[in-house]
């Protein structure tokens, strides 16, 4: 379904009358989605944490006026209505695969620097994924023009997990769905991409001199979904539910769970393997016993930007794909006409630069 153009002539330079509220768009998916909404007229009304800086790359995705930014706190309501204000589409991308730290231990009563009592965590998993989205939730069932929430969590989402991040997509997922019943959640496997931190991430351990750790023998399965599909999907949702619209159709994913996932699943050493192939990389993945490298992991995660901590140990030891008798009745791309991008496709326009030669030495002619 194509939203209808109210005025313009099509595109970017149109406006459709689609007003989308998006929340955590300067993050990986967040761009994709933004320009999806981008580039068929919405008006969007984009929140922000901090610095301008953070959001400025997404300007060009929207003709002059059909994006607006916005300062907003998590914990402060009114900052978050003030930015849903005229919108009839929220949708949720916050969330954080580590635990965000300031410099110093705080003691988060009395908000002074304390080495002893203090923590450096600002945003712990629970409120980052699950307190967070449950209070922009809140606000969006409290704002009279909003008809509808899509709220991504991921497939790894579970409260019985040994990860207290996938314990934390769950909860999240519950807070939404009990503040705004109606919401769309939308659950997404590994996402890969050209800025992902996944098979960059294998690349990046590549080229360090001693290889991608592998937890045990590498055997965890992941089904990598492309992240451009997945926002593509999303853009499905938000156009299927403007209520002006098409309320039927629309109302065909209120209340509903998304569950998407790549065409393929693969072990971790399987993807391991791969990169170093693509990336024409010498050194072979190492296998770690689960044990020292979460020892190794508690202490990678004290950085303030860390590339291993121990959630993502218990991630990778960890099997994440889709059931694929689907007993709940998700709804799934074939269910929305799409047909998922294979990694093969797309890995090579990014990881090649991870070649230590670059990419034409090993292309005839460049010699």
């Amino acid at each position: 379904m194509h939203v209808p153009v109210e005025f313009g002539r099509g595109g970017r330079s149109s406006n459709n009358g689609l007003k989308v509220a998006v929340f955590g768009g300067t993050g990986f998916l967040g761009r994709y989605v933004c320009n999806e909404l981008g580039k068929v007229g919405s008006t969007c009304y984009i929140a922000n944490r901090g610095c301008e800086m953070e959001s400025r790359h997404l300007k060009p995705m929207f003709d002059l006026g059909n994006a607006a930014f916005y300062f907003y706190h998590g914990k402060d309501e009114a900052s978050i209505k003030e930015v849903m204000e005229g919108a009839n589409v929220v949708i949720n991308l916050v969330g954080k695969q580590f635990e965000t730290k300031g410099l110093v231990p705080v003691d988060k009563a009395t908000g002074k620097i304390d080495f002893f009592k203090g923590t450096r965590i600002n945003a712990s998993y629970h409120q980052a994924n699950a307190e967070i989205p449950g209070i922009i939730a809140k606000c969006a069932a409290e704002t009279e023009s909003v008809q509808q929430m899509i709220h991504v969590s991921s497939i790894a989402a579970d409260p019985d997990s040994p990860s207290p991040w996938a314990q934390a997509k769950f909860a999240g997922e519950e807070a939404v769905k009990a503040a705004f019943p109606d919401a769309t959640i939308v659950r997404a496997a590994t996402l890969f991409g050209h800025e992902d931190k996944f098979l960059n991430w294998y690349a990046l351990m590549n080229g360090w001199y001693w290889g991608a750790p592998l937890v045990e023998d590498g055997s965890a399965l992941v089904q990598p979904v492309y992240v451009g599909d997945v926002a593509k999907a999303i853009m499905k949702v938000v156009e299927a539910n403007a209520e002006e619209y098409d309320f039927v159709t629309g109302a065909a994913y209120k209340g509903r769970t998304l569950e998407l996932a790549g065409p393929a699943e693969y072990s971790r050493a399987e993807i391991a393997a791969f990169v170093k192939d693509v990336a024409k990389q010498h050194q072979n993945p190492i296998v770690v016993p689960k044990k020292v490298l979460s020892l190794v992991a508690s202490g990678v995660e004290k950085l303030w930007n860390p590339y291993l901590t121990v959630n993502d140990v218990e991630l990778m030891s960890m099997d994440q794909i889709l059931d694929p008798a689907n007993p709940h009745g998700n709804v799934t791309f074939g269910e929305l006409g799409m047909d998922p991008t294979p990694m093969e496709a797309i890995a090579f326009q990014y990881l090649h630069r991870y070649r230590l030669a670059g990419h034409f030495v090993y292309t005839a002619g460049y010699h």
